[in-house]
């Protein structure tokens, strides 16, 4: 009898646990050298990976390919009774083998990697295309020996003696759906959403926060249940504000999302900005930043010029688009840039120049208008 077929005729449909633990423990309740002790799943990269301890030591030789003796590991992969995947552990050639078979067709889709950690063990390494690639899948543990004595009509085992395990392979899914780039004010909302496809369910999220360039983070909300969130973040003018997510499902899968940058301008209207010439300073559009703007005004002989001086490396000039020629002269440390043309921008709080230095150091940043109503919205820096 083939190994094949003696598991064929051994398998039986068992409904699923509901456990989502990670090893399996499993009584001395079968003769003979395959009694299951316990199995185990984890997962890495491409590959999950199966471990089957038993009570008794044995050798690889007793599995060889033309007996029915042999470890398997069967495989539900869409939560059903019916298993889709088996994979069968025998000896050819003084060597352990495993065989990935696609159930019911019972035709083999490729190898999976065996080896023993200890006399008493086996370890199986399956890439996770040959299951199909499912996002998670319910397994149980099967041995079975045939020998003169006690196991004269198969001794068959398996962990757990009803139902399957769950092994949830994918890690909580986390989408980052509004964090505007520049607050429209130094109070503002984020949202994102959490879920969980690969069946463990989630065990927690965390929304982190942590000024521009700091080391830690900090939680500032958190919680268990799956969907969408929305934060409402308090902060100040000039500042910079960095989020992520974390979350962990009920069997450890750790996913960390993207950081996210959140600047929060010095308003036109600070005193940390030096005006000349002529400008008017006033309630601009309620999408404006603070909801003021400031905006130049042409004379004959002086050109209106705000300036700032800071300490750092990155600056940014926030405006709203324009509709006809405005535009502006810019420096940083003297060097004027490109003009910067208003009209190629279209709706608020537009970041329409922005400089990066080569290292921090104390800068500073001059906006000279040269034609028509120019905005000043907000500068960032840091």
């Amino acid at each position: 009898m083939t190994v094949l077929t003696a598991l064929v005729v051994a398998l039986a449909a068992v409904g699923n646990a509901q456990a989502d633990t990670k090893r399996i423990s499993d009584g001395n309740d079968r003769p003979g050298p395959l009694d299951i002790r316990s199995a185990s799943h984890g997962h890495t990269g491409s590959r999950v990976v199966h471990t089957i301890s038993t009570f008794s030591t044995w050798r690889a030789g007793i599995l060889g390919r033309n007996t029915p003796n042999l470890f398997a590991i069967e495989i539900s992969t869409d939560r059903d009774r019916a298993l889709e995947r088996v994979v069968i552990v025998f000896s050819a050639n003084g060597r352990l083998v495993a065989q990935v078979i696609r159930l019911p067709q019972g035709t083999s889709v490729g190898s999976a990697s065996a080896s023993r950690p200890n006399g008493r063990a086996v370890r199986v390494s399956i890439r996770r295309s040959l299951l199909g690639n499912p996002v998670g899948y319910r397994w149980d543990a099967h041995s079975q020996y045939r020998a003169a004595g006690a196991c004269s009509d198969f001794c068959i085992d398996r962990a757990p003696n009803s139902g399957r395990v769950l092994h949830d392979i994918t890690a909580p899914a986390i989408v980052l759906t509004s964090f505007p780039a520049v607050a429209a004010d130094i109070e503002y909302d984020v949202t994102f959403r959490v879920s969980d496809a690969g069946g463990a369910g989630l065990r927690r999220w965390e929304l982190q926060h942590r000024p521009f360039g700091s080391p830690g983070w900090t939680t500032v909300e958190s919680g268990t249940a799956v969907g969408a969130r929305t934060h409402h973040h308090v902060s100040a003018e000039d500042n910079d504000d960095q989020f992520r997510v974390v979350a962990v499902d009920r069997q450890g899968n750790r996913r960390i999302s993207p950081v996210r940058l959140v600047s929060v301008p010095i308003d036109n209207t600070s005193a940390s900005l030096v005006y000349t010439g002529t400008w008017v300073h006033g309630a601009g559009d309620p999408s404006d930043f603070r909801d003021t703007l400031s905006t130049s005004v042409d004379e004959c002989c002086t050109l209106p010029t705000v300036a700032i001086t800071f300490t750092g490396r990155y600056v940014a000039w926030i405006a709203p688009g324009a509709t006809e020629d405005e535009f502006a002269s810019v420096s940083t440390e003297g060097v004027p840039s490109a003009p910067v043309f208003l009209d190629q921008f279209t709706g608020r709080r537009n970041i329409v120049f922005q400089h990066t230095f080569g290292s921090v150091g104390t800068r500073t940043f001059t906006i000279q208008a040269m034609s028509g109503a120019v905005p000043i919205d907000g500068i960032i820096v840091r």
